[in-house]
C-alpha cells in the first residue's frame, strides 16, 4: 500500500515590502517616495507656495528702511498663504491614502505601521524644508531688487531658518491631525482655523501671553525684523503640540483598523 504524503499547510505572512537599503525604513521611505512621485496635488501646492511667495514679495511694501525689516515683512509669504499650502501638503500626504482608500495596501505591502509613518513625517517634513528654503530664497532676492537694500546673510540665515522651521512643523502638524481623523477636509480647516482664528481666541479670551500659543509664538519669529533675531526657546510650543499629535496619531494607527 503505497502511502501517499499529505502536504502540510504552510501559513503564509502577509506581503512585507522587502528591506533595502536602510533597513525596513529605507524601504518605507522609498516606498512613498514612488507614491508621492506619482501624486499632482502635493506638487501642485509646492509650486503654488513659490507662487505666493513672490506675488506676497510684489504686494508687501519696501519702505527702504533695512532691508532686514523688508525681509521680514516677505515672511508673511510662509507664515500665511504658504502655511496653509504647506499644511494641506502634509494632510494630503496621508488623508490622501485614506480618501482613495490606498492605506490599507500600503500596510499590507510594508507591514511596519509605525514605519509608515515615520517614513511619511520624514519625506513631509524634507519636501517641506526645501519647498520653505526657496521660498525664503525669492523672498531674500526681491529685496534687492525691489527695494534696494543690503541684506546682513547672518540675519537672513537665521530669520530663514525659523521660517523653514515653521513650515516644517505645520507641515507636520497637518500629517498628524490627518492620521487622527482620518478625513482630509475636516483636518485642511483645523490646522489653517487654527493659528488663525483658535488662538487668537484664546488670546483674547483668558488673556493668555502671544508666546505661549503654539503657531503665533513661532510666527513671531519667522518675522522679527526688530533687530534682536528669532528668540528659538519660542519655538518649543508648537514642537511640543507637533509632537504630540503625531504620538497620538502614531498610536492611533498602530492600533486600529485602517
Amino acid at each position: 500500500m503505497t502511502a501517499r504524503s499529505a502536504a502540510a499547510p504552510v501559513a503564509v505572512p502577509p506581503p512585507v515590502a522587502a528591506a533595502g537599503r536602510g533597513g525596513a525604513f529605507g524601504r518605507a521611505l522609498s516606498y512613498e517616495w514612488v507614491a508621492l512621485r506619482s501624486l499632482r496635488t502635493p506638487w501642485l501646492l509646492c509650486g503654488a507656495a513659490v507662487a505666493a511667495q513672490v506675488l506676497v514679495d510684489l504686494a508687501v511694501g519696501r519702505d527702504g528702511v533695512s532691508g532686514v525689516r523688508q525681509f521680514a515683512g516677505g515672511m508673511v509669504g510662509v507664515t500665511l498663504v504658504g502655511f496653509a499650502l504647506l499644511a494641506a501638503l502634509g494632510v494630503t500626504v496621508l488623508g490622501g491614502e485614506y480618501r482613495h482608500r490606498t492605506i490599507t495596501r500600503t500596510v499590507l505591502t510594508l507591514g511596519d505601521r509605525r514605519g509608515i509613518l515615520l517614513a511619511k513625517a520624514t519625506l513631509t517634513g524634507a519636501v517641506t524644508a526645501s519647498v520653505a528654503a526657496v521660498m525664503v530664497l525669492v523672498n531674500a532676492l526681491s529685496v534687492p531688487l525691489l527695494g534696494k537694500a543690503s541684506l546682513p546673510v547672518a540675519r537672513v540665515v537665521a530669520l530663514g531658518g525659523a521660517a523653514v522651521l515653521y513650515a516644517v512643523l505645520g507641515a507636520l502638524v497637518g500629517l498628524a491631525l490627518a492620521g487622527l481623523t482620518r478625513n482630509s477636509t475636516l483636518s485642511i480647516a483645523v490646522v489653517i482655523l487654527w493659528p488663525v482664528l483658535l488662538e487668537n481666541l484664546v488670546v483674547v479670551t483668558t488673556g493668555v501671553s502671544q508666546d505661549l500659543v503654539p503657531f503665533g509664538a513661532a510666527a513671531a519669529q519667522v518675522q522679527a525684523g526688530d533687530g534682536t533675531g528669532p528668540q528659538w526657546l519660542l519655538m518649543l510650543p508648537l514642537a511640543a503640540l507637533t509632537t504630540v499629535l503625531l504620538t497620538a496619531a502614531g498610536v492611533l494607527f498602530g492600533r486600529r483598523d485602517v
